[in-house]
């Protein structure tokens, strides 16, 4: 495919189109899953899995928003309601190395209700259309998505 500035081609603007309505509608069906068996929403699930899985519960706000590939406002946003709702907590330690973001009791209990959940929604809505080879090829077009974001070396892109 062409990286020039031309119009997207029909059958380019069709590839383009298809991802995100894979993208969306994916993330709709099992949000949708996760939220009427746990009650949180998927940006819910997405934090606390986190928090879990990669901080061992806890992490700091900058970088969660750096995996989650959040604005700033948006994650504090989130976390504020998600604090209200006792998921979890924000510190500022004394050292003064930036908020840390925990997971409580009450968010350990949704993720491990909600985990079960949202596999076996992945494995209906998305898994089950897909044959094994098609697999492999998505995989690889993200990890070579993954590699553009990136410039010479692994430095990261400047936005320009």
């Amino acid at each position: 495919m062409s990286d020039d500035g031309r119009p997207l081609a029909p059958s380019e603007m069709a590839v383009w189109h298809a991802l995100k309505r894979l993208s969306e509608t994916a993330l709709s069906l099992v949000g949708a899953d996760i939220e009427a068996a746990s009650g949180l929403s998927g940006a819910d699930f997405g934090i606390l899995s986190r928090l879990e899985d990669l901080g061992g519960g806890t992490l700091h706000q900058h970088e969660l928003a750096k995996l989650l590939g959040w604005q700033k406002a948006r994650l504090s946003h989130q976390l504020t309601r998600m604090q209200s709702r006792a998921l979890l907590r924000r510190d500022c330690p004394a050292a003064g190395i930036g908020v840390q973001v925990s997971i409580l009791q009450a968010g350990r209990d949704a993720i491990a209700t909600a985990r079960p959940v949202h596999a076996a929604s992945i494995r209906q809505h998305v898994l089950r259309h897909i044959r094994e080879k098609e697999a492999r090829t998505l995989v690889d077009v993200v990890q070579r998505l993954k590699g553009a974001e990136a410039g010479p070396g692994g430095a990261p892109r400047r936005k320009s």
